[in-house]
């Protein structure tokens, strides 16, 4: 996120494939992951200069990330060495005792929260930030494993609550990322938001929406299919979901009066990025105006491999 007083600039893509030189801390929650994420987890894992595991969130590091099935390495036959979480935090009312155990025996950091009149969540985004900034640690963005399976939609609703205050916690984005969601709080003011190409023509993936929690906002947008102009959301009005994107463009602009959360599709998995864009399915097969199908599709592939 780089940002002024006239508008916040976000790169979406910053959030699910970081670049080498952006430092993140990553969370990881409790029911938030299954088998077929480890690969993407892992990858972010191992790129964190801060991970920590949140109550739950220790089973699901231990069994499925740290001693589950390998991850691939494509330059390299053995698996890299999974490394331990910097921080545990919780309540402990969902972490195996045993597990608990384990790595207190191996001197990671553990930190009760027992306030009830907290969330998890909530307490963990506030250790994150007295730990970065005990140490003067370099973290830029919060990247939080969230929950993918949970059967509480008291627990979903808890978590979104917390993205409306963690600007008091941690002087960073805090990104929630949901199997292939992303979802984080645009602050009232002007937003820039860069979408990657793969995502805006990936049928599969090319959806957005904008949430209107708390408090009706008046929202003006550009770059999107059914754009906005000075019109009001809320949930007794208008709520945009399964909004898309204009394909001729490579960002969405918003301009909103009130805290306003942001959800977007992605493609978590790398190896499935190709798999979307053969030259017969790339655009839903059909030609968009201003755009070479055949040489975007062909990018795609090469970078994905």
């Amino acid at each position: 996120m780089n940002g002024s007083e006239e508008q916040v600039f976000w790169k979406a893509e910053n959030f699910y494939r970081p670049p080498p030189q952006l430092p993140f801390a990553v969370i990881l929650l409790n029911e938030s992951i299954d088998s077929s994420d480890i690969q993407f987890v892992h990858q972010l894992w191992q790129k964190a200069h801060v991970r920590m595991c949140v109550d739950g969130g220790t089973n699901l590091y231990h069994y499925l990330i740290r001693n589950g099935p390998q991850v691939t390495n494509a330059t390299n036959s053995d698996p890299p060495k999974c490394p331990l979480p910097d921080l545990i935090t919780g309540d402990f009312d969902s972490i195996e005792s045993e597990v608990l155990k384990l790595y207190q025996n191996e001197n990671v950091t553990v930190i009760n929260t027992p306030d009830q009149d907290e969330t998890d969540f909530t307490k963990a985004v506030r250790v994150l930030g007295k730990y970065i900034l005990e140490r003067n640690l370099m973290v830029d963005q919060v990247l939080v494993i969230a929950g993918v399976h949970s059967e509480r939609f008291d627990h979903i609703m808890a978590n979104l609550a917390t993205l409306f205050k963690v600007d008091k916690l941690i002087p960073v984005p805090v990104i929630m990322l949901c199997k292939g969601s992303l979802i984080w709080l645009l602050s009232p003011g002007d937003h820039r938001i860069e979408v990657a190409k793969d995502v805006i023509l990936n049928s599969q993936r090319a959806w957005c929406g904008l949430i209107p929690l708390g408090h009706p906002a008046i929202v003006t947008t550009s770059g999107l299919k059914w754009n906005l102009d000075n019109r009001e959301l809320s949930f007794s009005s208008l709520v945009s979901t399964s909004n898309t994107y204009d394909p001729k463009c490579s960002s969405v602009s918003i301009s909103t009066s009130h805290p306003l959360i942001w959800t977007m599709g992605i493609e978590a998995n790398p190896e499935r990025v190709s798999s979307h864009f053969s030259k017969e399915t790339c655009i839903n097969g059909d030609a968009v105006q201003g755009v070479d199908k055949d040489q975007v599709c062909q990018n795609l592939e090469n970078e994905s491999r």
